[in-house]
């Protein structure tokens, strides 16, 4: 013979099985959540990164860059915990601006601006945009360094030239699907994920011929090559990795 609950007992019954139900999936969500590992102290980039770098010098007053983020968003979007923007000047008359930025902890939701969104946000034109393999290695895993070449208009038809690379934990990213995989990965075995990002960039008239691109570009690489053997061992785990 069956027992049927009546109305109340039933209601009752659901109740209970649905908050076990919850309760049984919160726990297992916290099981199955790593203990996520940061890494310990870390270079400081403001002292670190000399004023001097081979023939180049940092300017007193440095030239206004295109920002780092990609316009007025509030402080809990910003990726970064230390940053740099300076310019440097040769004694050829070149300058060069270095944006060097760093977060602990990047995450899907908050990481590492690229360049190719945040200067379309300040008002600049995305005319060429190249992947580049950088001819500079790290002395820890000789890997190559993969990153951009890109070329922007600003409104007034100036030309910029901007090199720069991504590296995401341990891997240089070209792409933002290519970042997400890689935080996923990082997170599910329990590591946090940090990120650098390093743009050199150079001012140059709109009448520019290729062939002298071209040779902004290799001065731009030169000097980022001279900046990574230029810093701390620890400092340059942040750069190249």
């Amino acid at each position: 013979m069956t027992t049927m609950l009546s109305g109340p007992w039933r209601i009752h019954t659901r109740t209970w099985v649905l908050a076990f139900i919850l309760c049984g999936a919160a726990v297992a969500a916290r099981l199955a959540q790593p203990t996520l590992h940061e890494r310990g102290d870390e270079p400081q980039l403001e002292t670190s990164i000399p004023n001097k770098i081979g023939a180049w010098s940092a300017l007193a007053s440095p030239i206004t860059q295109v920002s780092i983020t990609q316009g007025n968003e509030p402080d809990i979007n910003q990726p970064y915990d230390q940053s740099v923007l300076r310019t440097y000047a040769d004694d050829q008359g070149h300058q060069i601006g270095v944006a060097v930025a760093w977060g602990k902890h990047q995450r899907q939701e908050v990481k590492i601006h690229r360049p190719e969104l945040c200067y379309p946000a300040q008002g600049y034109a995305v005319k060429n945009i190249q992947d580049h393999t950088f001819s500079i290695t790290s002395s820890a895993s000789q890997q190559a360094i993969v990153g951009k070449r890109m070329i922007a208009l600003d409104r007034n038809g100036s030309m910029e030239v901007v090199s720069y690379w991504i590296r995401i934990g341990g891997i240089y990213s070209d792409s933002a699907f290519k970042t997400r995989l890689h935080i996923l990965q990082e997170g599910l075995t329990g590591r946090v994920t940090d990120g650098l990002l390093m743009r050199v960039s150079q001012k140059v008239p709109a009448s520019t011929e290729p062939s002298q691109l071209e040779s902004v570009f290799q001065r731009q690489e030169q000097f980022a090559a001279d900046l990574v053997r230029s810093v701390t061992p620890a400092t340059r785990d942040l750069l190249a990795r």
